[in-house]
């Protein structure tokens, strides 16, 4: 469990590091799939954050859900050929 109390913190900042860089791509480099990615780290950086404050596993659940959708949209993104 102590790894866990470590790594957890250094992943929440890891995924807002990435929310930042998707922002980054969707503002400057013009790519759509860099919004969905930002929004996709952003409600992991949640979920991880609310886990360790001991919200409700549902509302957690939910926001999980949330951040697969996002992230599939992304990857579809990314996969169209244009």
């Amino acid at each position: 469990m102590i790894i866990a109390d470590i790594l957890t913190p250094v992943s929440i900042v890891l995924e807002f590091f990435i929310v930042i860089i998707g922002c980054y791509a969707g503002l400057v480099l013009k790519k759509a799939a860099g919004y969905l990615f930002a929004i996709t780290f952003l409600l992991f950086g949640l979920y991880d954050f609310f886990y360790i404050i001991g919200l409700e596993p549902d509302f957690i659940a939910i926001i999980n859900l949330i951040a697969v959708i996002a992230a599939i949209g992304g990857i579809s993104l990314l996969a169209r050929r244009e």
